[in-house]
């Protein structure tokens, strides 16, 4: 296990041994090493088989562009190990292999041979006919074609969790540019965020030894901003986090690793920001040979970063074939580190940097100008490769275990593309550069093009400013300043034109992930698919784990090459989130719930509720372990109960065209009630659907307070934005759902208790049914309304929240002597359908309108003037038959068990669905509403309701005429 001795640049602790097991072998490394790095250092070569071939990858990159090194960890399979931190006790495994424990071998590797008979687009034309046999073949496809197999027994190990935090300036990238941004942005005194996917900060900068034109090196130099970015105290840095897409209005996500001393295994992480700067710098663009993806060929950054990180000499005897100074760089640093240069490849002609050009000379390294790599030679791994001039001959066989080869670089711009920045080929560089950037969001750093070290660094600064000027600082003097150093500096670099080698492309790969060739891109275009969104979809190039890391870049220049595309340019394909995948245990986070608490949670937790989520909130579903809330329902029949309502959305609507908006989502006419009296009303969607129900009370000229359906309360802003945004009407809508508190007093003591604690006149004469009064209670200012949900006298509280508990507590003190006791919904679910009150989305679905639900009398028929959504469809429907109806259901036999929700209704076929049942102590047999055909809506019709385990016997109801207790309402309005 010797390392190089590089301590400098290192990130290992050689101090701190490690081991892990493959393929049934134990291998040892350090703290610091990724699996891959671990793997490589012990002599491993090939890593993986590729998907349809099998063909043997290797180590290619280091930031996860390909599925060449995903292997199956703890049991977790397609796990990147080139960016996956080792940990002690890791047991890893090949992926894709036939028989054998590691990938060295691979029975199936014979596909390799049968590439012929798999052009592009094979899979299409082929795998459909004939039906029958496909039936059978599909499942042994893809047990040979698999990059992982998922256990159903596996689960996974760890903790997950997850964070929201805020920032004013958010920066993608921990590079120098991103550095420099998150500096420039933090000393205007704003929070900045930094995320960065690497375990530590530097970027590009972190392993290189070449010097700024201070004399400093460039490692050092990323260590230096790096100490700075730490220590600044408005800089929160998240490490080893990827990036997973950036949404409208500046929210970001992504997800970070733990280990080490962290709590968390994975980490979900969801930012909201003011402004965002996108740094992410640059991945290398792949070189296009015939056999370029066999192990032994890397990347330049791959084989650097090797030796300078890790301590890995990459190779004994290397030959690189490249297309920009860092490749100059990355020869000249390895052979000074030991490793023999058999020559240098570069496909420029001129524009090399002459101080790297004599450095090469001075040891002795050939330099070819105007060459490229043309293919390779091996089994497992390189033993000698090809170069010639870009025409092709002559050419020259070099013997190597190694080929660095890149073509140059290209920008990651998935982050900006995502949030729809529109980018255009520029010739100079080789780059899709951004030309339009939407919204607060920013670039900076290689991104441009930027190759010199300190426009890097000054692109940066601008970036930051930027940033920081979104936030309403004062910068304009300083952006001025950095714009002209930005402007002082070296722009935009030249770029290699090059995309492919003159090469037949049958075995030269555009992407690893799919194992798609040159040949299936020409095949492809020989069919008719010009336009590389097209070709990647037919060829499956880029489609892979890796997504666009690998052919992102190379398959819109090679298709505009051949001049058979109708794109005078070359146009990128389109770049969609996650940009990294992400584990579901991940987006699940840890085992707690992540709910809303009404204000009177603790309260009703103290009082024994048996607390459940539903939807978004937690609410008490009874308060003692008898699930039929048998008492609860007695005592609000019998005696006064309280249930917390506070659930229910709740908004304020005002200002001069108020009305409008109303008659506009409303079925009903809203300009047909009073002041201090309660209209019922109903939402229907285009369709005639009811999506929800409500209160709504006017308070005022043009000015009302309505409630909708928990569920709904969160969409009802946008629902009323949506269907008025093109008529300029002057209105305000306010949500008060978290602001205010409700309180369902209920039973026929009710009022005998609001009695004690108001001085305010409310028998039935002063305050009737349906009807709003604005009262105090014990100095609480409450609206209080007369409604009757669950069939009884029944009062709802509307008060501020931080007076909720207070009211509850006051009203218990109250109703001790009538017997009060808290109720949950489960009892109220009871008495509300035994009263015939239906809750939408229980006794509603998507294919049910109004009329459906018999509450056609909601809808007002004349008032067309109002566009009121859904009355062309309610008005198609009313003579409609073949529907759904809500109806009332009563089992034949009184001792029947209670049939369970969202059975179905059958008899030769399924005739309709359960929607609700429950023992009702009224009629002294289960109850309940059923949606069924039209045809067996009639009362008496008998159906049968179907239960798993029946044995075929049906549980016997008939239709039933609702509601099922206190027909004529003289509980609830007396």
């Amino acid at each position: 296990m010797k390392r190089l001795s590089v301590e400098s640049t290192m990130r290992i602790q050689p101090e701190q041994e490690i081991s892990i097991s493959y393929g049934g072998k134990s291998y040892g490394g350090f703290v610091g090493d990724t699996i891959a790095a671990l793997l490589y250092a012990n002599g491993v070569r090939v890593f993986s088989r590729s998907l349809k071939y099998h063909r043997p990858r290797g180590l290619y990159s280091l930031d996860g562009e390909c599925s060449n090194t995903m292997m199956q960890v703890d049991g977790e399979p397609n796990v990147r190990a080139e960016n996956t931190l080792a940990e002690p006790g890791m047991v890893v495994k090949a992926q894709n292999i036939s028989r054998g424990k590691t990938a060295d071998r691979d029975a199936m590797a014979f596909m390799d041979k049968m590439s012929f008979a798999m052009p592009a687009g094979f899979y299409y034309r082929t795998m459909h006919k004939p039906a029958k046999a496909w039936s059978k073949a599909i499942p042994k496809i893809r047990k040979a074609a698999g990059l992982g197999i998922l256990d159903p027994e596996f689960e996974i190990a760890g903790v997950f969790d997850e964070i929201y935090p805020t920032s004013d300036v958010c920066v993608i990238g921990g590079g120098p540019a991103g550095m420099r941004a998150a500096l420039a942005a933090a000393e205007q005194g704003l929070r900045v965020i930094l995320i960065e996917k690497r375990p530590w900060l530097g970027g590009h900068f972190e392993y290189r030894m070449v010097t700024t034109e201070a004399g400093t090196p460039l490692y050092q130099r990323a260590r230096e901003l790096a100490a700075k970015v730490l220590e600044n105290p408005n800089i929160r840095v998240f490490d080893h986090t990827f990036l997973v897409g950036n949404y409208n209005n500046n929210l970001v996500t992504a997800f970070q690793k733990g280990g080490g001393d962290e709590v968390f295994t994975q980490r979900y992480v969801e930012i909201r920001t003011q402004s965002l700067v996108v740094a992410t710098g640059c991945i290398e663009r792949p070189l296009l040979f015939e056999r370029n993806e066999r192990p032994g060929v890397m990347q330049v950054a791959c084989a650097h970063r090797l030796a300078r990180t890790w301590g890995i000499l990459p190779g004994e005897n290397a030959l690189f074939s490249i297309g920009d100074d860092l490749g100059l760089e990355a020869a000249v640093d390895l052979y000074d580190l030991g490793m023999n240069v058999a020559g240098v490849a570069d496909i420029r002609e001129d524009g090399q940097n002459d101080l790297l050009v004599d450095a090469l000379s001075t040891r002795g390294i050939s330099l070819y100008r105007g060459w490229l790599a043309m293919s390779t030679k091996g089994t497992k791994a390189v033993t000698e490769a090809t170069i010639a001039p870009i025409t092709g001959k002559p050419a020259k066989t070099v013997e190597c275990d190694l080929l660095v080869a890149s073509a140059g670089l290209t920008p990651v711009t998935g982050p900006l593309t995502i949030c729809r920045a529109r980018q255009q080929f520029d010739p100079r560089t080789g780059f899709f550069l951004p030309t339009h950037i939407p919204g607060k969001v920013h670039a900076a750093g290689r991104i441009w093009g930027l190759q010199d070290n300190a426009a890097i660094e000054a692109s940066g600064v601008e970036a930051g400013l930027l940033a920081a000027k979104d936030c309403g600082c004062d910068v304009a003097g300083l952006l001025e300043e950095a714009a002209a150093l930005c402007d002082s500096l070296p722009g935009r670099a030249r770029g290699a034109k090059l995309v492919a080698a003159a090469v037949s492309g049958k075995k030269t790969f555009i992407c690893f992930d799919e194992d798609t060739t040159l040949r299936n891109i020409d095949q492809a275009m020989a069919m008719g698919f010009d336009v590389p969104e097209l070709i990647k979809r037919f060829t499956s190039a880029g489609t892979g784990p890796g997504q666009d890391g690998i052919p992102g870049h190379n398959l819109p220049l090679y298709v505009a090459q051949t001049c058979l595309s109708p794109d005078e340019a070359p146009r990128p394909t389109n770049v969609r989130a996650p940009l990294t995948p992400v584990l579901m245990a991940t987006y699940a986070g840890s085992s707690h719930v992540m709910s809303k608490v009404t204000p009177l949670h603790a309260g009703q937790v103290t009082a024994g509720g048996r607390m459940e989520r539903i939807g978004v909130w937690m609410r008490a579903r009874r308060f003692s372990d008898d699930v039929s809330a048998a008492n609860e329902v007695e005592t609000v029949r019998t005696k006064v109960g309280m249930l917390d309502a506070s659930t229910l959305g709740k908004f304020r609507l005002y200002g001069p065209d108020a009305e409008k908006a109303l008659q506009r989502v409303y079925a009903g006419d809203m300009t047909r009630f009073t002041q201090g009296r309660i209209k019922y009303a109903v939402m229907c969607n285009e369709d005639g659907c009811v999506i929800d129900d409500g209160v709504v009370v006017k308070e005022g000229e043009n000015d009302y307070y309505l409630t909708t359906s928990t569920g709904r309360a969160g969409e009802t802003v946008a629902w009323l934005r949506y269907h008025t945004r093109f008529d300029g009407w002057d209105y305000h809508l306010v949500n008060l759902t978290d602001a205010m508190g409700v309180i369902n007093l209920a039973g026929p003591s009710a009022r005998k208790v609001l009695t004690k604690v108001t001085d305010t006149d409310v028998s039935n004469e002063a305050f009737g049914f349906s009807e709003v009064r604005a009262i105090e209670i014990k100095g609480i200012p409450v609206k209080a309304m007369r409604l009757g949900f669950v069939g009884e006298l029944s009062y709802e509280f509307h008060v501020p929240s931080s007076y909720t508990q207070a009211l509850w507590d006051i009203l218990e003190a109250a109703g001790k002597e009538f017997g009060i006791t808290p109720f949950g919904l489960e009892a109220q679910n009871i008495m509300r359908m035994e009263k015939g009150h239906l809750i939408i989305g229980s006794e509603s679905e998507q294919r049910t309108n109004l009329l459906d639900l018999g509450m056609g009398f909601l809808w007002d028929r004349h008032k067309t003037d109002a566009r009121t959504v859904g009355h062309a469809a309610l008005t198609q429907a009313e003579n409609q038959t073949g529907r759904l109806k809500l109806v009332g259901i009563m089992t034949t036999d009184a001792s029947a068990d209670v049939p369970k929700d969202g059975s179905p209704i059958i008899d030769t076929g399924v005739r309709g669905w359960l929607c609700t049942a429950r023992y009702s102590t009224t009629q002294k047999r289960p109850v309940g509403m059923a949606l069924v055909e039209d045809s067996l809506a009639v009362e008496g019709t008998e159906l049968g309701i179907y239960e798993p385990g029946c044995k075929g016997k049906l549980i016997s109801v008939r239709v039933a005429k609702m509601p099922f207790y206190d027909a004529a309402g003289g509980r609830m309005k007396s």
